[in-house]
């Protein structure tokens, strides 16, 4: 599989709004945090870079799971994240809480979670360069 490189392109729509147009078109509406002067109605550039990462584990589980012919009946994924409170505003801390259901031991949830976010998930990769990054898992 060879990866392609991202273009981006990013629409000024007004006030503190963009519009991110990928090379396929789909669209991504973005705004400034409130405090910035966003209207606080579409997410800003922090909850898609957190929302990234949680996208991004996701799917890697998924894939990683399906090599044993395992497809959860449950998966959730909460991110806690602090950031410094000096510029460069960067996160610090960063915790995933993933909640799994379906026929799977601990072990191989662990060993799904590990491969994960140390080698599969470059966004997790990226993330603990500038980050402490640790994270749990629950099967129900």
């Amino acid at each position: 599989m060879e990866f392609q490189p991202v273009i981006m392109n990013l629409t000024y729509e007004g006030g503190m709004s963009f519009t991110a147009e990928n090379q396929n078109g789909l669209k991504v509406p973005i705004d400034a945090h409130v405090h910035l002067g966003g209207k606080g109605e579409i997410p800003n550039p922090i909850d898609y870079f957190i929302a990234s990462l949680g996208g991004c584990v996701g799917i890697k589980i998924l894939l990683v799971l399906s090599d044993h012919q395992i497809v959860p009946s449950f998966l959730n994924i909460e991110i806690q994240a602090s950031r410094k409170q000096n510029l460069p505003a960067v996160f610090d801390k960063v915790h995933l809480i993933i909640t799994i259901s379906g026929e799977m031991d601990d072990k191989l949830v662990s060993d799904t979670l590990t491969q994960t976010m140390t080698l599969l998930c470059p966004i997790a990769v990226m993330f603990a360069e500038a980050s402490e990054v640790t994270w749990e898992h629950r099967i129900r």
